[in-house]
């Protein structure tokens, strides 16, 4: 059955299968088949254990070969060694299964054999059609709806369904575990791709999927190698008139390009073009996994600012200061700047607040304010015209400070056209208190750095859109 002419990739069985087969699924706690199956579950498709000895998998029933299915199957997934996988996958693209997700390693990433099994598994696409994530994958993660083939611990239970970010990855565990602990200070995701070897789809496929997706408005990249970069490049200009794509593109010395051929089998591009490129087609890049979380944790969450002035409100005078020097530091990615408040706004700061509370910016309401200082403080901040942005610095340990703060300024940054990022710190209870502000729609950081960081990417947002004639 040739595919010639075929135009547009079908990606709703990786996404939406209503049937699903596990070629390796097992009894066994420990193996990756199992916990693949155990966890599919609760995904509300039909399951369809296969396994050439076992008459059932966790109660259900289970069949000894693809052959044996009863019924046609939207996806499958194996879990089974290199060698084994490429027999198997022609038997499901002769059973017209249309997309395969490939777990196990030992493909290119080894040598020439590895490469070999692969250029098996591209001729299989060529002649049946069928769709092909992995090699070495651990597949997709809709935490909306409980579709999750992730083998490893990944901070499921934590992390949010109903998020507006596609996350895809060339490396599981850069994923995985960046994922994990963005999602305990809370993380919106809307899907997670793991595009392992990347043999039939690439980050190009899902960039372009994803861009289609009214679920979506961030697009967050892990990639050590890009494939058709100027294909990639022309998609993600014309996406990034309307949706924020942020790419963490690994491999940016010379040693790390060796180890991204060691790693993937493939070989990565200089970085100095590479940097240029994405500057002129609109992407936003990340250099760590930390940076490329909060990044788009802010970019998905809050609104664009007009401008780059920031007004900073804090119970503490040092962070002011501290905050103030970020914020002024010269950086290349957008330039920031302190705002300069009206006579009307600085009055108005010195009606609400102590007498020896400072007026200007930084505003220093003390350690002595209490919630509604620190509620009309940010009010009179946010009407004046002369603020595009504002960080709230936010503790709970002074006498008068309540955990009601988290709803007064929910409040506010609901109501608000200009961007309210918090930078809070309260012990072993920060991630707990940045959740909170998460769950209430705010988003927050836990250093001062990593807050004007993210101001910074929306500026840098907000840039990219007047340029490229897109919308906010």
């Amino acid at each position: 059955m040739s595919i010639i002419g075929k135009k547009q990739k079908n990606f709703r069985p990786f996404f939406y299968p209503g049937s699903i087969t596990v070629i390796g699924a097992t009894n066994k706690k420990e193996k990756v088949g199992h916990i693949i199956f155990s966890r599919l579950k609760t995904s509300g498709a039909r399951l369809f254990p296969v396994h050439p000895k076992e008459a059932e998998i966790m109660g259900v029933p289970a069949y000894h070969s693809v052959k044996d299915l009863p019924e046609k199957i939207d996806l499958a997934i194996t879990t089974i060694s290199a060698e084994r996988t490429v027999p198997v996958v022609r038997e499901c693209a002769e059973q017209g299964i249309p997309a395969v997700i490939i777990v196990a390693g030992g493909f290119g990433e080894v040598g020439t054999k590895g490469k070999d099994l692969e250029k098996e598994l591209i001729k299989i696409h060529k002649e049946y059609g069928i769709e092909i994530l992995g090699p070495n994958s651990l597949g997709v993660f809709l935490p909306e709806t409980g579709l999750d083939t992730i083998f490893v611990e990944h901070g499921d239970k934590a992390l949010s369904g109903g998020g507006k970010i596609a996350f895809i990855t060339q490396s599981g565990s850069v994923g995985t575990e960046s994922l994990g602990l963005a999602s305990n200070a809370g993380y919106g995701m809307r899907a997670f791709v793991g595009l392992g070897n990347k043999i039939i789809l690439n980050e190009t496929d899902f960039l372009e999927y994803f861009g289609r997706d009214d679920k979506v408005n961030c697009l967050a990249f892990y990639v050590e190698s890009i494939d058709d970069g100027k294909i990639f490049l022309e998609k993600a200009k014309e996406i990034s008139k309307n949706k924020a794509v942020i790419v963490l593109k690994a491999g940016r010395t010379r040693a790390g390009q060796t180890a991204v051929s060691s790693h993937t089998g493939k070989l990565a591009g200089s970085d100095r073009v590479v940097n240029g490129a994405f500057h002129q087609y609109g992407v936003q890049r990340a250099f760590d996994e930390e940076e490329i979380c909060d990044a788009s944790k802010a970019l998905s969450m809050l609104p664009q600012p007009e401008g780059n002035r920031v007004a900073i409100i804090t119970a503490a005078g040092g962070y002011g200061v501290m905050c103030t020097d970020y914020i002024e530091q010269k950086y290349p990615r957008s330039a920031l700047e302190m705002a300069v408040f009206t006579s009307e706004t600085q009055q108005r700061i010195r009606e609400i607040n102590l007498s020896f509370a400072s007026s200007h910016n930084p505003v220093d309401i003390t350690a002595s304010a209490d919630d509604e200082m620190y509620a009309g403080t940010l009010d009179a901040v946010l009407n004046d015209g002369g603020v595009d942005i504002v960080i709230c610095i936010v503790f709970f340990s002074p006498p008068a400070a309540t955990e009601k703060l988290i709803d007064l300024i929910a409040e506010r940054a609901a109501s608000s056209k200009k961007p309210v990022v918090v930078f809070t710190q309260y012990g072993p209870y920060t991630d707990q208190m940045l959740k909170r502000f998460y769950d209430k729609g705010v988003v927050g950081y836990s250093s001062i750095y990593r807050t004007v960081r993210a101001v910074r990417f929306l500026v840098e947002r907000s840039r990219i859109i007047h340029n490229l004639g897109g919308n906010v």
